[in-house]
């Protein structure tokens, strides 16, 4: 069970890239965003995540300083390390999570400006840009962006939320769909794009109500990513010696629960005040629907 866990659980931040891909500009599109709104934008964002990163990073520094005291070993950071962590430039071996939130840092600073060319210009995006875009994602491009690789993800969410709000033609979305999910598959691999064909179709073809169980793990999702590695890992090294390993399982159960309820805590006092902040930033008056976005 650890095994698959291990294999197969890192094709999670896929299938958020494809989730992030296209919640990201359908809530552009109902907060009628254009250019104009651009850098409000990115420090509507930055308010929104920036706040419980950094007191994640401050949580992890701390585990690591009282961890390494303990063990009588140096603390790995400096200064200047830290500040570039501070600005997604640097990652603390102790939460090596950390490494996503500079793709979706750089993902935010793409999809100000690719969400005009999607709305206003949905068939040359499709049939020019797109193309580009996936041919970059093979060059070493990619050694200097970070988000290049991994761009076909949200792409795949992008022509999803195309397809979900009617944006241009159906049939040139799905060819184009198709496409960047064979491209996953031959670049990528086969459980990548099982992973983001199953996501993009739930997101496109679910049309059941929502599920309070799933509701609380989505809403408190970014906190238990931000500290679960640093809480639930040193947890399970403290205590992992001391027990039998016909009892792991529920060692794991156990890691498992105190993320969940560290992270719960973690949404109250710092997430969401954080979400409520940025949803006060507007750029103008909203369209009208029966669902409502929290991003």
């Amino acid at each position: 069970m650890f095994n698959i866990f291990h294999d197969y659980g890192k094709y999670g931040v896929h299938i958020f890239f494809v989730i992030s891909g296209f919640i990201i500009p359908l809530s552009m599109d109902k907060a009628r965003y254009s250019i104009k709104y651009y850098f409000r934008f990115l420090y509507k964002r930055a308010v929104r995540l920036h706040p419980p990163y950094l007191t994640a990073l401050a949580l992890t520094l701390l585990l690591i300083a009282v961890s390494n005291r303990a063990k009588h070993i140096p603390f790995p950071e400096t200064l200047p390390s830290i500040i570039e962590s501070c600005f997604y430039f640097h990652i603390p071996a102790s939460n090596p999570v950390f490494w996503t939130l500079r793709v979706e840092a750089e993902y935010y600073i793409f999809m100000g400006l690719f969400f005009v060319l999607l709305n206003k210009f949905p068939k040359l995006t499709l049939c020019i840009a797109v193309p580009v875009i996936m041919f970059l994602s093979q060059t070493d491009i990619v050694n200097y962006i970070s988000l290049f690789s991994y761009i076909i993800f949200f792409l795949i969410g992008a022509v999803g939320y195309m397809i979900y709000n009617k944006v241009g033609s159906y049939r040139l979305e799905l060819a184009c769909l198709a496409a960047l999910l064979i491209f996953s598959f031959i670049f990528y691999s086969l459980a990548a794009s099982i992973a983001v064909l199953f996501t993009v179709s739930l997101i496109l073809l679910y049309k059941g109500n929502g599920n309070k169980f799933f509701d609380f793990f989505g809403e408190i999702s970014y906190s238990v990513y931000l500290i679960h590695f640093p809480i639930g890992v040193k947890f399970l090294n403290l205590i992992a010696a001391h027990v039998n390993t016909r009892y792991y399982i529920i060692l794991f159960i156990m890691a498992i629960i105190l993320v969940t309820v560290i992270a719960w805590t973690f949404w109250k006092f710092i997430e969401k005040p954080s979400g409520d902040l940025s949803n006060k930033i507007k750029y103008g008056e909203s369209k009208k629907s029966p669902q409502s976005l929290t991003v």
